[in-house]
C-alpha cells in the first residue's frame, strides 16, 4: 500500500506543524527502540498513527544497520539501543510511515551488509565512495572531520602529518585529501578508543574521525582530555542516509527521501548530539 502524494504532503506538513515530545511505537518495533527520553523536539504522531501503522504493515520492517559506536549507537544501562542514530531512526521511520528496525554494527561489516543487500539501509557519516557505499539517498545533517594529535602537536594542515603514523576507523578514510596523501602513514583501528589509546600510548601520532566521537570517547573512557592537542578540522561531512541497491521499491524510496529532508530542516542531527552530550 502506498499513500496518495497529497495525503503523503499532508502528513509531512503536520509534522513541521506539530512538535512536541512523542513516541514512534507505531512505526519501529518497541523491542528495537527504547522509550523517549529527554526534551528534545520531535515530530508528534498522534494525529496520524493509524495511517502509518497501515503503510508500514504493507511490508516487513526495513533492516538500518548503524555504526556501533555511541554516541550514534549502542546499549543504555537497560541493554537497550540508544543513542543519535536509534534515536533519528525512528524520527526517519516516523517521518516515512515505514517500519525500521536498528542493527548496530561495526563500520566495515555495516558497509560489506549494505553492499551485499544483507540490510536495506545505513546511516553513517558519509565518506563519499572510499568506503565502497553508493551515493547518498539523502544528508540529515552535518559534522566535523578532524584530526588530533596529542598535548603540543600543533597541526595546522595535512602537510604537518608527513612521516608521520595516523589511526583512522577501518574504511573510513572520509575525505579524499586524506586517503590519498602520499607521504603520511595510515593505520586501519577497529574502534576509536583503540586509537586514541594508541595515540596516548605514542603508537599513533594522530588520530582521525568525527568530532562528536572523539569528544564522547575521551569523555566516557575519562580520558585525560588536556592530553590531547586542539583538533584540526579537515572537512564538514554529512550523517547520510544509504539505500541498498537491491531495494527498488520507488514509491517508499521517495517518503525516505521526503522523510530525510523534513528532519534536515527541523535540525534534528544537531538537537540529538546536544541531547546525547547531556545523557
Amino acid at each position: 500500500m502506498t499513500l496518495p502524494s497529497t495525503s503523503r504532503r499532508r502528513l509531512l506538513r503536520q509534522l513541521v506543524r506539530q512538535l512536541g515530545a512523542a513516541t514512534a511505537a507505531a512505526a519501529v518495533p518497541a523491542a528495537a527502540t527504547p522509550a523517549w527520553t529527554g526534551t528534545l523536539a520531535a515530530p508528534v504522531m498522534n494525529a496520524t498513527a493509524a495511517t502509518v501503522t497501515a503503510v508500514a504493515a504493507d511490508r516487513p520492517p526495513l533492516r538500518l544497520a548503524v555504526l556501533d559506536q555511541m554516541p550514534w549507537a549502542g546499549r543504555n544501562d537497560q541493554g537497550r539501543p540508544a543513542g543519535v542514530v536509534v534515536d533519528m531512526a525512528r524520527l526517519l521511520a516516523t517521518a516515512s510511515g515505514t517500519a525500521i528496525d536498528t542493527i548496530a554494527l561495526p563500520y566495515a561489516r555495516a558497509a560489506a551488509m549494505l553492499a551485499h543487500g544483507k540490510v536495506d539501509l545505513m546511516l553513517a557519516i558519509d565518506t563519499g565512495t572510499l568506503a565502497g557505499l553508493p551515493a547518498p539517498l539523502d544528508m540529515l545533517g552535518g559534522e566535523d572531520i578532524v584530526i588530533v594529535g596529542r598535548h603540543g602537536s600543533g597541526y595546522r594542515s595535512l602537510d604537518d602529518l608527513c612521516g608521520r603514523t595516523v589511526g583512522h576507523l577501518r574504511r573510513a578514510t572520509f575525505i579524499p585529501a586524506f586517503a590519498n596523501a602520499g607521504c603520511l602513514r595510515r593505520y586501519e583501528v577497529n574502534s576509536y578508543e583503540q586509537g586514541l589509546r594508541m595515540l596516548m600510548l605514542q603508537r599513533l601520532d594522530a588520530m582521525l574521525g568525527v568530532r562528536s566521537t572523539i569528544d564522547y570517547v575521551v569523555g566516557q573512557q575519562r580520558m585525560d582530555a588536556g592530553g590531547f592537542g586542539a583538533p584540526l578540522v579537515l572537512a564538514r561531512a554529512g550523517l547520510a542516509l544509504y539505500v541498498a541497491p537491491q531495494l527498488r521499491d520507488r514509491a517508499l524510496i521517495a517518503r525516505l527521501h521526503d522523510a530525510s529532508e523534513l528532519l534536515r530542516r527541523q535540525q534534528q542531527l544537531p538537537a540529538l548530539l546536544a541531547l546525547h552530550r547531556r545523557v
